[in-house]
């Protein structure tokens, strides 16, 4: 998936408003990330108005994830192939139908085929944006200012497609939370889609089907290793169909690199990888993901289940991580970038989030959410301000301009697989955690049940005896939620916390060797110390 971008037609056109290109690009970056969530929280709605089984409902949200996995490697050599003027008016343009179509759906088939037609717009969506960001802003200043501000639309994105979905869903119907895409993509379009540099074609310019193999099993393998983690979301991480499609994931992608090793034109040149920068950016964008959706997803079945939150309440109480991803990303882009750099803000991002995510593990029945659920979103909204733009701007800091396109769509796959990870961590150790919980707490139950029928004069089978039986077993069943959402907020925090000291401990490998090279290359080029006298002896 290798972008290329006629540098020599950049170079000989008129300057484009760079604030127009911004906007549009942030508006297009918005809708992305936005419609990862919005349908979530209109789902229980949908799933009544489309009579949808238990085993179709999770499909409205994983067909898009999987579209947009699968396909984003795809999406970046269509941008080589059209140019980003052309892709960007395309992609918005289909995100746009494809989402009129989903709210018009009179059933489930033709929801989830919309929802899968969305991604597959996403996934040539994201890389453009990226893309065009990168070569719009190439002064280093400039462009980590750029990043920022593109960066604090992940944690919006996020949080307000809660808002708006629940909004939406509240006061018209969940169809509305599709349709709302005409208005964004449509405003992306008129804002900027004139002012994005168009690429003339080229002799010997990359076409779509150079490395037809490599293309495959990238597209193959990524798309293999989301569905996995669908799989282990959906039953567990040991049944077969999750070891299989996992198995064969990383088997794919295996054979990708051996792939772009013998390739004339590789999909995935691996010295783009192979630049520990840029390596390390891709896995904070990975382990971010995981922590932001992994997280949102089972706080927001916490504030839904336990406090029972609308979800207008639900969008609204994710507010002030909003906030707080918008300010520190601008501060972090503005101030901090220049004079820490990546490697000491990007572990530093991990760090912050893990933490947030430990605040968030205190989650108990008793709690309320002023006490656990606000500080730790406050928290989280600045590892996010922190870790998104920094990830944005390394991960395609020091790439060719024609080069440009494949460093945005490696950072769209490992946050999407990262969000998958997240998700599917989370909603299957909760499942087995909570089983345990209930399993342990059994004789805690009946005892209960006896001394509570004991009090009432009730025998199990009389109807106020079922009813004493059925509420405390929903009282079970909550406390069991709730312990098991809080041991998965830990897990996830250690393995956040793990990730951080990694990247540090890396960063530090790589600026002491650099260093000692600066050291030696001193030694060997330069004047070389005087002899000392001698000792007179």
């Amino acid at each position: 998936m290798t972008l290329i971008l006629d540098t020599d037609a950049i170079r000989t056109a008129p300057p484009t408003p760079r604030r127009r290109v911004l906007v549009s690009a942030v508006i297009a970056q918005l809708m992305v990330v936005l419609d990862m969530t919005i349908i979530a929280i209109a789902l229980p709605d949908m799933q009544a108005d489309l009579a949808m089984t238990p085993a179709q409902q999770p499909w409205a949200v994983t067909a898009y994830t999987l579209a947009f996995g699968g396909l984003v490697l795809f999406g970046g050599r269509v941008v080589q192939a059209l140019g980003l003027r052309a892709c960007y008016a395309i992609a918005l343009s289909g995100f746009a139908l494809a989402s009129l179509a989903g709210g018009l759906a009179p059933s489930f088939a033709v929801l989830v085929t919309a929802r899968a037609v969305q991604g597959a717009f996403a996934a040539l969506l994201a890389p453009t944006v990226l893309a065009l960001v990168s070569s719009t802003f190439p002064d280093h200043r400039a462009r980590a200012r750029a990043f920022s501000v593109l960066g604090a639309t992940g944690g919006l994105g996020a949080a307000a497609g809660l808002l708006i979905g629940g909004a939406l869903t509240d006061a018209l119907s969940w169809r509305w939370s599709l349709y709302v895409n005409l208005a964004i993509a449509a405003a992306a379009l008129l804002i900027g889609v004139r002012q994005v540099p168009a690429a003339a074609r080229e002799p010997g310019q990359d076409r779509v089907d150079d490395d037809l193999l490599g293309l495959l099993l990238g597209c193959a393998g990524i798309f293999s290793i989301v569905f996995g983690l669908d799989r282990a979301q959906q039953h567990s991480w040991t049944a077969r169909e999750t070891i299989a499609w996992l198995g064969a994931g990383v088997v794919l992608l295996a054979l990708l690199v051996l792939c772009e090793h013998r390739a004339e034109r590789p999909v995935l040149p691996l010295w783009i990888l192979a630049s520990p920068a840029r390596a390390a950016s891709y896995a904070a964008q990975f382990f971010a993901g995981a922590a932001q959706m992994g997280g949102l997803v089972q706080l927001t079945a916490y504030l839904q289940r336990h406090f029972g939150y609308s979800p207008l309440r639900t969008g609204v109480a994710f507010l002030p991580m909003v906030g707080t991803v918008i300010v520190t990303a601008l501060v972090v882009g503005r101030l901090l970038v220049p004079r820490l750099g990546a490697r000491v803000l990007l572990p530093t991002g991990l760090l912050v989030e893990g933490l947030a995510l430990l605040v968030l593990s205190g989650v108990s029945f008793d709690a309320d959410y002023t006490r656990i659920a606000l500080p730790g979103l406050l928290v989280i909204g600045v590892g996010v301000g922190i870790t998104t733009p920094v990830a944005f701007n390394r991960g395609t800091d020091g790439v060719p301009a024609e080069r440009s396109g494949l460093a945005s769509a490696v950072l769209s796959a490992s946050q999407q697989i990262g969000s998958s990870f997240g998700v599917a961590l989370l909603a299957a150790h909760i499942a087995h955690a909570a089983g345990d919980y209930a399993s342990e707490h059994a004789g805690e139950l009946q005892q209960r049940v006896t001394e509570a029928l004991a009090g009432a004069r009730a025998t199990p089978d009389s109807e106020a005896g079922r009813a004493i039986i059925a509420r405390l077993r929903e009282d079970l069943v909550a406390h069991a939620q709730v312990s098991a959402c809080a041991s998965g907020f830990a897990l996830l925090a250690r393995i956040l916390l793990g990730a951080a000291a990694v990247l540090a401990a890396c960063g530090l490998v790589r600026a002491l060797t650099a260093r000692r090279r600066r050291a030696g290359a001193v030694t060997d080029g330069g004047p070389r110390p005087a002899p000392r006298p001698a000792s007179g002896r």
